[in-house]
């Protein structure tokens, strides 16, 4: 079988590198990472706050990694302006009610009027210049939908939360460009009760913050074993998701094993919004089956699937599939395995103004990471 090595520290990175970091250090790290940045203390504060508060070492390894994602996503700003954002909202918004041509012209004559026509949702919209303009106006539309509804406290209760969620397009947001699902889902279990509408918006208060920003994005990007021996699949994982890069390599090995061609995308099964697996094949799965038949591995089709279903965990390196199908591709190769692979996915969306891809993304942050590292304090 191949083993599975991780890495404690990265390539370069020194203990002494590693040692903890001041206050006075790391707001000089931020400092050379965004010259001119505005109270680079109280981010070097805050950031050194929310390591030790997850039980990170607030070392330079550390430190750098979040620095560097913060540089890209956001230069620093807790809720970063995006040029052009209420234009490219509008027109989102238009094209989405274009599919319906007759409610359509109603919603769209309703957000144009509604408070009043001299501050209408439309003209909200169109002004907003931070993605929590966007977010309050949507908040705003729901309250009063509620009201007009007679539903308001079924609204507020908690029981229309997805229904809610899943129409807030506002996903990622804050200095680090948190996805809201993931910090939703870390909040919700570190609850008892269920969350109401109320315990939702206060989550992406907190991600709007300076604090609450780098809190979810720190735990998004270091709060799990990833066993990589370089950072930038960490950082692809912060775009594709936890483990696409370890996944992505596995996706490699089953298309030369398979000879048929995969995405390296990092998603072995199908999913749907709800990040739910989906009982549809994939073409990673149908390809599994075939190198499972081909090379007798005895693997049935429901434990390939339980196997697969532990793909976004530290778990699925330990399953059968993926030691047996890995140990026949390392016979076959006579070589070292990629543990890892930057998976290779196009970018899209109304945020993103250049072709943008995950590798350029994990490539960008790479550079601010190893530029950051290099530093002398």
């Amino acid at each position: 079988m191949v083993a599975v090595v991780a890495f404690a520290l990265g390539p370069g990175i020194t203990q002494a590198q590693n040692a903890e970091l001041s206050i006075s250090q790391t707001s000089k790290l931020i400092s050379k990472a965004r010259p001119g940045v505005a109270d680079a203390q109280g981010w070097a504060i805050d950031l050194l706050d929310v390591l030790r508060a997850q039980g990170l070492a607030p070392s330079r390894e550390n430190v750098c990694s979040a620095i560097a994602i913060i540089a890209q996503e956001s230069g620093f700003v807790a809720d970063p302006a995006v040029a052009g954002l209420g234009a490219l909202a509008e027109k989102a918004l238009r094209a989405k009610f274009e599919r319906i041509p007759l409610l359509g012209r109603m919603a769209i004559r309703f957000l144009e009027t509604t408070p009043s026509e001299g501050d209408s949702y439309l003209a909200r919209i169109r002004a907003a210049k931070t993605e929590r303009d966007l977010d309050m106006t949507y908040r705003a539309m729901v309250e009063d939908a509620g009201k007009r509804s007679s539903m308001s406290m079924l609204v507020q209760s908690g029981l229309l939360n997805q229904v809610i969620e899943d129409r807030n397009d506002i996903n990622t947001i804050g200095s680090m460009q948190v996805s809201v699902r993931f910090a939703l889902r870390n909040a919700k279990a570190r609850r008892w009760l269920p969350m109401t509408l109320a315990d939702v918006y206060a989550v992406r208060d907190d991600l709007y913050t300076r604090h609450g920003g780098l809190y979810y994005g720190v735990m998004q990007l270091l709060g799990y074993d990833s066993g990589y021996n370089r950072k930038i699949y960490r950082f692809a994982d912060y775009n594709a998701g936890r483990y696409a890069s370890r996944n992505a390599a596995f996706q490699k090995i089953i298309s030369v094993l398979s000879k048929l061609p995969l995405a390296s995308d990092g998603d072995l099964l199908l999913y749907n919004k709800d990040e739910q697996a989906l009982a549809k094949m994939s073409g990673t799965e149908q390809a599994l089956r075939s190198v499972i038949a081909k090379y007798n591995l005895g693997i049935d089709h429901q434990k390939l699937r339980a196997d697969l279903l532990k793909e976004k965990s530290a778990d699925f390196p330990a399953t059968q599939t993926y030691l047996q199908v890995r140990d026949v591709y390392a016979r076959s190769a006579k070589g070292v395995v990629a543990f890892a692979a930057i998976p290779e996915i196009e970018l899209s969306s109304p945020k993103i103004r250049h072709y943008m891809t995950t590798r350029i993304f994990a490539d960008r942050v790479d550079k601010r990471y190893q530029a950051c590292i290099a530093l002398k304090l």
